[in-house]
């Protein structure tokens, strides 16, 4: 049977092999061809189509058509942008304000069309809408290409991933050859033609093979379940972990060979761009199936490992070598394990997208939920081993705690000189092992890991403190690595490379300044001035991050002359001849970077941007930008850094000193590096590898040439250290509780069995546990809401300074004498003074004015007003609004604030800030709350724990010393307990005392009765023990007395045979007097250990030498293992020999007896006797009474045998019981608990 098991499974397998196969190499055979492409599309439109009705809806619903047009009455909820039109083409409603099209860019002929303007192509649905007795044009739009000039982890350009699969494609909004014509229903949408490598959004998935895939993945599994649970209950549990390992081998290679399932869903657990670390662990999904894999595995190990024949049969093994080699092996497998778990934690968050510290909390999903799970599982295993490997080693070792405690120090010893002087977080970590270790080793926690109990628990919950403190050190590690990697990039970006951030903002400011009219004007007549280009390029162009560059703008004439600036240079020929060398290009046309490697000397930009009206060509600006101090970042929104800046970028803030020959020849940044020591800094090798610590910062030296720089930042708070400890703690915690509740639901919720001290320990913690949840989760909420509206409290406050000072330099009358330069400059000015983006806008929501035109040039935003912020400033005239916005993916808030004219309060302009770091501010202000409350939770737990220990185990101190006095209770010694308190326990013990008082009077009663009862008992007995020879012997002497009368007495041959007679019945008289002489003689049992197997051994050997009957005994307990019970080996020794001789009896006459006595382990914790005979068996009327007193079914014998052997057996905490078939024999089985 197993083995066609086992050739139904490899034949699974390999069919499981064959169906990822063809999938993998055939796949493009079953790939979709255009019409099906063309089909796919029609039913997303037609989703599409369908929501557009939806929204349609919620538009007629949300006024009636007598009613006017109001952004109040439309800014409804909605699944795509809509806008309205007047019937001539004016705009009157936008619902977005990434994208708006103009009247020109649709056709008002056609329902369904394409639209395509510098934003993108989009799909529209063109409707008529009355309002007020007026007709407009509804569009509703749905993007299809996205063509924004800036691509980031906010905007991503190109075509829309729901639609289409990749960019292989081309769409007409009119019909054409060889294209594919989509239409819902009857109406014709637009034209699209499918190019040669074109692929369908999703995966191409072959629905036939990936059912059959799982049909066959199914089969595996439960064929392979089946075959392994057959040899693990059969006993052969190393075979069917070997097994389960193969198949569970052979199908994950399969999985990873064919990339299953990673080619066929997609998910974000399976995604390789989310996470890759090797091509063992492509996505974190197959991770995750690995560990779980390895978990399966190492289980049955665990489970093998566990039992107690195994570590009987390892003390066997374990006698054979020293205990030290024993005690190094188990402390070097632990150490690895350890090792593992923290590295880790390191691959997983060094290969992800992700972090798992405090930080991740307030962008917390779950795939941080399954990173936390995979290292937990990998801690599990590590704990699991350990206590196994140790209690395997410790298991009835006669040797004290002393030993290998001694053992530990000298293993760890050198390990720890090693990691204080080369890793000093390993160090930390391979502390917090070394405690473990010395914690089960001193307080046994191996004997309650089984168990499950408090102290179970109290493993657990110290094993999740280990670990928790274990990765939470390489949490920091890797923190601390990302830290150096930073400042190696930054240090280099210094002294080797480049300014990205000043590089790519040039980029956009020289092609502004190319299409600058006012520029343009200037320069096409000769007779103006040039001094306003140079003014305006400082003040509207270079304000902001440049500040810190000195600025030359110099202006030169069509034929090169300088016609204004102060350059050291007066011919432009000799600034290319000098700057325009192909060492000094950046990625942007015209603009060089000179590294400078003088000391005291910055490194400057210097830009030519050449001035062309039409085909005119006007001059040449040349801008000069030479660094004075540098900054390694500014408020600015992220969204507008490209791509292919962001390698280079550095987003953190750091100080740093550069040192040429250890004199500091320059320093930026709020750390004084005068004030310090900082030749011990340049001195230590570890500043130029880890970095070092010194005054709250870390510093990090780079050398270049012979320069160093010192790049120092703030040390990771210590608070926040504490916090990712505390966070994965309360983690592992939750998924401890899960995996016990998982147990539970698996062997049965009956197996819970906890004692009076575990439930109050359990209900003390509980009472703490929840009540201090809910109040966390309160205060957490509260805290944060209150940091919020704070956050919020400061937005308007900024934006109030910066309403006054616009009011004042612009509002009133002189609003409408400014232009749009002068406004521009006072924008431009106050901006950079308060460090924020400002957008003003007029009153009819078109914006006016801003200090960053990229984000508008770029068409990331459009020129209106936020429709919301258009009904509340404008229709409702209110005064500020704090709105939440999202471009793209980036999330951030607005703050719209009305500008009046002070006499009339008229509204004059809108000003809108947008706070682009709003939701990273609030992520950390939440972080820091959450912090704090997890720390002062996590301690307090630990805390109340410890307390509800000691004070549970004060309170059950007064039941066990009355469990202990009720074990000693019996009918002869008993003592009085003595309570002082009149509480509870005193009323218990007061009832005790009263008990002992009663049991006493009912001694005296019941030993008085009970001697009444046995010699009423003895007498029966003895009188029907008397009275059956009596009988015979008073009739043959009454015979004796008829032979005299009748005088037949005088032969000597007549008085032989009654004489004879009555000789045996006296002998019979004899032997019962004998009989209860011994049972009244027979001693009370002793209870005392013995080796079980010895005395059963000793028993048998007295039968071997019987030619009447053949004995065959077999021992199963493997020669060597422990099998010591409590008991008298005397009375062992008479109930083994007496079952023996019964079953030798019951043997018909003429059939040789055979008896089998048989030794086996029952479970880990018994040991059983097997006595089986061939004899008659035991008939069902004779079942009930073989253990009764004075039952027998043989002619000779008291029927005391078996009533004693029960008595003795039971005495020892033991069984004894028998199973019997007529006419093939009768087995008696005995039964003890041994001694751990």
């Amino acid at each position: 049977m197993l083995r066609r098991r086992r050739l139904i499974l490899v034949l699974s397998i390999v069919l499981l092999g064959i169906v990822l196969s063809l999938n993998f190499f055939m796949g493009e055979k079953y790939l979709v061809v255009q019409e099906e492409y063309k089909l796919q599309l029609e039913n997303q439109l037609a989703s599409v189509i369908n929501d557009f009705g939806d929204d349609y809806s919620q538009i007629l619903s949300s006024g009636s058509e007598d009613k006017q047009v109001s952004f109040k009455s439309l800014n409804i909820d909605h699944q795509f942008p809509f806008y309205l039109f007047t019937e001539v083409g004016e705009l009157t409603y936008w619902s977005d304000i990434e994208m708006v099209p103009e009247f020109n860019d649709f056709s008002t002929s056609k329902k369904y069309q394409l639209l395509e303007n510098s934003r993108g192509i989009y799909f529209t649905q063109l409707r008529k809408l009355t309002r007020n007795n007026k007709e407009y044009w509804l569009l509703q739009v749905y993007p299809l290409f996205d063509k924004v000039e800036i691509g980031n982890e906010y905007l991503n350009s190109g075509f829309n991933p729901n639609v289409f699969g990749n960019d292989r494609f081309l769409l007409s909004g009119n019909q054409k050859e060889n294209y594919q014509n989509v239409y819902y229903e009857e109406d014709y949408l637009f034209s699209v033609f499918f190019r040669v490598g074109y692929e369908a959004p999703g995966k191409s998935i072959n629905h036939t093979l990936l059912i059959f895939f799982f049909s066959l993945l199914g089969l595996v599994l439960i064929i392979g379940g089946g075959f392994v649970y057959t040899l693990w209950t059969k006993g052969n549990k190393i075979l069917a972990t070997i097994y389960t390992f193969l198949i569970l081998f052979c199908v994950r290679v399969m999985m990873l060979a064919f990339r299953f399932p990673n080619d066929f869903f997609e998910t974000g657990i399976f995604d390789s761009n989310l996470y890759a670390s090797s091509r063992l662990n492509p996505s974190l999904g197959d991770l995750l199936l690995n560990v779980v894999c390895y978990l399966i595995v190492l289980t049955m190990v665990i489970a093998i490992l566990s039992r107690r024949h195994v570590a009987i049969s390892f003390i066997k093994f374990r006698d054979k070598y020293p205990y030290w080699l024993y005690l190094t092996a188990t402390y070097l497998l632990s150490t690895t394990l350890m090792f593992l778990v923290f590295y880790l934690y390191i691959n997983i968050v060094e290969n992800a997208q992700w972090n798992l510290n405090i930080g991740a909390i307030p962008s917390f999903d779950y795939l941080k939920i399954v990173s936390l799970l995979v290292v937990f599982l990998g801690g599990a295993a590590y704990l699991l081993f350990t206590i196994i490997g140790l209690n395997m080693v410790l298991f009835k070792n006669t040797n004290n705690q002393i030993y290998p405690l001694k053992m530990l120090v000298l293993f760890v010893s050198p390990i720890l000189l090693f990691l204080l002087f080369f890793n000093f977080v390993l160090f930390i970590a391979f502390i917090a092992h070394v405690i473990l270790l010395v914690a089960i080793i001193s307080f046994k926690l191996y004997e309650s890991l089984f168990k499950l109990d408090f102290n179970t628990f109290l493993t657990f919950f110290f094993a999740c403190l280990i670990g928790a403190v274990i990765t939470g050190a390489a949490a920091y590690q890797d923190l601390r690595s990302d830290e150096i990697r930073s400042k190696v990039k930054f240090a280099n970006n210094v002294m080797l490379d480049r300014d990205v951030m000043g590089e790519f903002l040039l980029e956009d400011i020289l092609a502004r300044i190319r299409e600058d009219a006012f520029i343009k004007s200037r320069m096409s007549d000769r007779l103006l001035s040039k001094d306003p280009i140079e003014k305006k390029i400082r003040k509207i162009y270079l304000a902001g991050y440049f500040d810190q560059y000195r600025q030359e703008v110099n202006v030169f004439g069509s034929t090169g002359q300088l016609v204004s600036g102060q350059g050291n240079l007066k011919d432009l020929a000799e600034y290319k001849r000098r700057y325009m060398n192909s060492d000094y290009a950046t990625q942007v046309h015209n603009l060089y970077f000179i590294n400078s490697t003088e000391t005291n000397t910055g490194n400057r930009f210097v830009a030519f941007v050449k001035i062309q009206r039409d085909n005119d060509f006007l001059g040449t600006i040349v801008i000069e930008l030479n660094q004075q101090r540098i900054e390694s970042g500014k408020a600015f929104p992220k969204l507008l850094m490209d791509a292919k800046y962001v390698s280079n970028y550095i987003e953190r803030d750091f100080d740093f000193a550069i040192f040429d020959e250890d004199v500091l020849s320059y320093s930026s940044g709020i750390f004084s590096y005068q004030g310090v020591d900082m030749e011990e800094i340049l001195e230590n090798e570890d500043a130029f590898s880890s970095g070092v610590l010194l005054n709250g910062y870390h510093h990090l030296a780079v050398e270049y040439n012979d320069k160093v720089i010192v790049v120092s930042s703030r040390q990771y708070p210590n608070s926040y250290i504490l916090a990712d400890i505390a966070f994965l703690f309360v983690a592992y915690l939750i998924f401890t509780l899960l995996s016990v509740a998982v147990f539970l639901l698996l062997t049965g919720v009956n197996q819970l069995r906890f004692n009076y001290a575990t439930k109050l320990q359990l209900y003390l913690n509980f009472a703490f546990f929840f009540p201090m949840l809910v109040i966390s989760v309160i205060a957490l909420g509260f805290l944060s809401h209150s940091y919020t509206e704070d956050l919020h409290r400061q937005y308007f406050q900024k934006a109030g300074i910066i309403r006054e000072n616009l009011g004042r330099d612009l509002g009133g009358e002189q609003f409408n004498t400014l232009n749009k330069d002068e406004i521009n400059g006072e924008l431009y000015a106050l901006a950079s003074a308060t460090d924020a983006d400002i957008n003003l806008y007029l009153p009819d929501g078109v914006l006016m004015a801003t200090n960053q035109p990229a984000i508008f040039d770029k068409k990331i935003l459009t020129h209106f007003l936020h429709p919301k912020a258009y009904a509340s400033i404008i229709e409702s005239m209110e005064n500020r609004l704090l709105q939440t916005e999202q471009v793209g993916e980036l999330q951030y808030k607005t703050v719209y604030l009305a500008l009046k004219d002070g006499e009339n309060q008229r509204l004059q302009a809108i000003i809108a800030i947008p706070f682009f770091e709003s939701e990273e501010e609030l992520n950390l202000m939440i972080t820091e709350v959450f912090s704090n409350i997890l720390i002062i939770f996590v301690l307090i737990f630990l805390v109340f724990l410890v307390i509800s220990y000691f004070v549970s185990k004060n309170l059950t101190h007064p039941f066990k010393l009355l469990t202990q006095k009720l074990k000693d209770t019996d009918l002869d010694n008993n003592e009085y307990m003595v309570w002082p308190a009149k509480d509870e326990i005193g009323l218990l013990v007061n009832e005790y005392n009263n008990m002992l008082y009663k049991l006493e009077t009912s001694k005296k009663v019941l030993a008085s009765n009970e001697k009444e009862s046995a010699w009423r008992e003895m007498a029966k007995q003895v009188a029907h023990e008397i009275k059956n020879p009596l009988t015979p012997i008073k009739l043959t002497l009454q015979h004796l007395l008829r032979l005299q009368a009748a005088d037949k007495l005088d032969s000597g041959k007549a008085l032989v045979n009654p004489l004879n007679s009555i000789i045996h019945q006296v002998d019979t008289l004899s032997d019962i007097a004998s009989s209860f002489s011994t049972f009244a003689k027979m001693p009370q049992p002793k209870n005392q250990e013995l080796e079980f197997r010895n005395v059963v051994f000793e028993t048998v050997a007295i039968f071997y030498n019987r030619e009447d009957a053949e004995i065959d005994l077999q021992d199963l307990t493997n020669e060597g293992s422990s099998t010591k019970i409590m008991g008298d080996p005397k009375l062992y020794s008479r109930v083994i020999s007496n079952l023996i001789i019964n079953g030798i009896q019951a043997v018909l006459e003429g059939k040789k007896p055979q008896i089998l006595v048989k030794l086996v382990f029952e479970g880990d914790n018994h040991i059983k006797l097997i006595i089986k005979d061939n004899g008659k068996g035991i008939s069902e009327e004779f079942k009930t009474k073989v253990f009764m007193p004075n039952f027998s079914t043989k002619t000779e014998g008291s029927g005391l045998g078996l009533a004693i052997a029960k008595r003795g057996v039971e005495t020892a905490g033991g069984k004894i019981w028998f199973e019997t078939t007529s006419g093939s024999g009768t087995t008696f089985y005995l039964l003890f608990p041994l001694i751990p």
